[in-house]
């Protein structure tokens, strides 16, 4: 809870500052506020790989590896992410669904 917090705070605080090039919809608060990411059941719903790298920019994490998951007929990217500052490794889950496999 408190991560969903931070990450909406942040993320309030870019767009505010006016970043330019913001690759994240306008709901970008939603998006980071009701998810946490840590799985299937929590993950980002995104519509674009660049909106994945874009949520943890703005989280401060970095990407170390990316694998593909299916499950009940929807569709995860799953980042190995590193958090730089205290070198914690996690997963970082997405829902591509929108996305994947659409031409």
């Amino acid at each position: 809870m408190i991560a969903r917090r931070l990450a909406a705070a942040l993320l309030a605080g870019t767009l505010s500052a006016g970043l330019s090039g913001c690759l994240l919809p306008p709901d970008a608060p939603t998006v980071l506020a009701s998810a946490g990411g840590t799985g299937p059941d929590d993950a980002y719903v995104v519509s674009s790989v660049a909106q994945e790298y874009e949520i943890l920019r703005l989280l401060g994490l970095q990407s170390q590896s990316q694998e593909v998951h299916r499950i009940d007929g929807r569709t995860f990217d799953v980042l190995r992410v590193i958090d730089p500052q205290t070198q914690e490794a996690r997963d970082v889950w997405f829902d591509i669904s929108r996305f994947f496999g659409r031409g």
